[in-house]
């Protein structure tokens, strides 16, 4: 054991020995090496220096590889990403922001529409149930109604007649009242819509009420402006249809109507304002007794009376009920009441 103790000690002793002549050996060879990498280069003559010029292959090797990358950067790394935006970049990237400012507020703009046509289907449907609901409470109450029921509510106790009655007074009411009269059931719905948004608009204000409904008003409900009342007449007026003609609803209205001063149906009238029975009423007189039906506290003076008969002349002419001659006749024609002329 003591044997190879001692020749341990020998071989550390030899390595450690050893050890700093390797290094130097390590340093002078590379010195030796960095001496090969350098050149003397002399200069050329008149350059007034006959010194020579040391030259690292290394640094020029870096130069030109740095200067190659600078040139070639933009053709083999086309994807490298660089720090600052050139200028075509940077109009690109305004019109990449205008377009998504543009979308974000189209966005904006189709969540609120989205929204209000939400909220105006659910008041539709809660106010359209409520109104069915409330319809059929006012319908459920009403009597079902017969033509027996509506002879006996005459207001005029003399009636006449249709067949006694003029054709062109037949056809001037008709035209200035309700000339959807023989197309319709009862209801003019399209009236009836225009009616509504000239109401709620502010615009001028129409009833829209047909000759079946006012029938139904004169006779069966009342004259209350109200809704209970509006839609009692929409119902009488389609169960009219259902139980009469429309001759026998237009015999009601014009045996019924109020022509002012406590006179009812167009017999009356005819007595009031021209004194002569309806049958021997001329065509102007038809006119004007057709126009008295709309206002007669109005009306029933003569000047205004004639100028409601000119509106009823011409919707005859563009119904067709009349010639262009006979219109044009008839507007410079005189067709004094019984009044003037006494």
């Amino acid at each position: 054991m003591a044997d190879n103790n001692d020749i341990n000690k020998l071989r550390r002793k030899k390595i450690a020995s050893s050890t700093p002549d390797k290094t130097k050996q390590v340093r002078s060879s590379r010195q030796q090496n960095k001496g090969k990498n350098k050149i003397r280069i002399k200069k050329q003559a008149g350059s007034g220096d006959n010194d020579s010029k040391i030259v690292d292959f290394r640094d020029m090797r870096n130069k030109s590889l740095d200067k190659y990358m600078k040139n070639t950067d933009a053709d083999y790394y086309p994807r490298k990403r660089r720090s600052t935006y050139e200028e075509d970049d940077y109009d690109d990237y305004e019109d990449y922001e205008e377009e998504d400012y543009y979308e974000s507020r189209s966005s904006f703009l189709f969540r609120i529409v989205k929204r209000l046509l939400l909220i105006v289907l659910v008041i539709s449907i809660i106010g359209g149930s409520a109104g069915f609901l409330y319809v059929r409470n006012v319908v459920s109450d009403m009597p079902v109604l017969t033509k027996k029921m509506v002879n006996d509510s005459y207001i005029n106790k003399e009636p006449v007649a249709l067949a006694r009655i003029p054709a062109n007074l037949q056809k001037a009411v008709v035209a200035i009242e309700d000339h959807r009269f023989y197309e319709h059931k009862g209801v003019d719905y399209r009236s009836l819509t225009r009616s509504f948004f000239n109401n709620i608009t502010g615009g001028s204000t129409q009833g829209a009420s047909t000759i079946d409904m006012q029938v139904s008003k004169n006779l069966l409900t009342s004259n209350e402006k109200t809704i209970k009342r509006k839609i009692q007449d929409i119902h009488n007026a389609h169960e009219l249809n259902k139980i009469m003609t429309k001759d026998e609803i237009l015999e009601a209205y014009l045996n019924n109507i109020y022509l002012g001063k406590s006179s009812y149906g167009v017999q009356a009238g005819a007595h009031l304002y021209f004194g002569k029975d309806v049958s021997k009423l001329t065509f102007g007189e038809c006119t004007m007794l057709a126009g008295i039906t709309n206002n007669p506290s109005l009306y029933q003076n003569y000047e205004q009376a004639k100028k409601r008969q000119a509106a009823v002349l011409l919707r005859m002419y563009k119904l067709g009920y009349i010639k262009e001659n006979v219109y044009k006749a008839q507007m410079y024609r005189d067709t004094p009441f019984k009044s003037e002329i006494d």
